[in-house]
């Protein structure tokens, strides 16, 4: 299956889950951003090439929604928010928290029980 993880910047959160989940079997990631800012600009090729398309705010959903028409892929919203660095350690738990349920442990970590995410979370 082919996972776009989508954040404004294309610079911690999807980049994160892009590097969290890369080495999984039957999975190919890549990432993406929605400003004109982002290092890699969410396009058109790149929803083309996505079946499921993760965010990690509802304001990325409806910036996905009014810039693209057409049919779109499955579009899922994990809530995390863009308070971390690319390399934070919370960052990667918040990501386990949100995406093990969706796509499954990323390769090379046990099959904990989640954390309780953070007030505001």
């Amino acid at each position: 299956m082919n996972v776009l993880f989508v954040c404004t910047l294309n610079k911690a959160r999807s980049v994160a889950a892009e590097r969290l989940y890369r080495r999984t079997p039957g999975l190919a990631v890549r990432s993406a951003g929605i400003s004109p800012r982002a290092r890699h600009q969410l396009s058109e090729q790149d929803l083309q090439w996505a079946q499921w398309v993760i965010v990690f705010e509802p304001a990325q959903e409806r910036w996905i929604r009014a810039t693209f028409t057409g049919e779109l892929p499955r579009i899922s919203d994990v809530g995390i928010s863009d308070d971390f660095l690319v390399d934070d350690p919370e960052l990667l738990i918040e990501l386990r928290d949100g995406l093990t349920p969706l796509l499954g442990p990323p390769p090379g970590t046990a099959q904990a029980a989640p954390r309780r995410r953070r007030p505001g979370h």
